[in-house]
């Protein structure tokens, strides 16, 4: 399933990674693009949160690991802000920035020995 998001959270940022930087030099000046920020984001937590909440109600999440921990965790790692950072700005190419996510999702996650997946970034 975390190999999955990861796929799809690649697929959105590479589409959307122009538009959204954009939006978040605008939103500083402008309310209505602020107001689009804040939706966007709204929606981006809402998703994401979901995934915590299939994994919690799953009893997949690591021992000690709260739901709201996972969604914030979640939240963090697939925000498109770091997508930015490691693909455009470091120039990750996007298989390996999706592999990276896939990794550390599963290991911040999951149980150890949970995940097949090992980091290969």
């Amino acid at each position: 399933m975390l190999t999955g998001f990861a796929r799809i959270n690649v697929a959105i940022n590479a589409r959307s990674e122009p538009a959204y930087r954009i939006l978040t030099s605008a939103a500083g000046s402008d309310p209505e693009a602020a107001a689009l920020l804040a939706d966007f984001q709204r929606k981006r937590d809402q998703g994401q949160g979901q995934i915590a909440r299939a994994l919690a109600r799953a009893g997949a999440l690591r021992p000690g690991l709260r739901e709201r921990d996972a969604a914030d965790l979640i939240h963090a790692l697939m925000s498109p802000d770091l997508y930015r950072l490691l693909v455009t700005e470091r120039a990750w190419p996007p298989e390996r920035y999706e592999r990276w996510l896939a990794a550390t999702l599963i290991d911040q996650l999951l149980p150890a020995g949970a995940g097949t997946i090992r980091h290969r970034a």
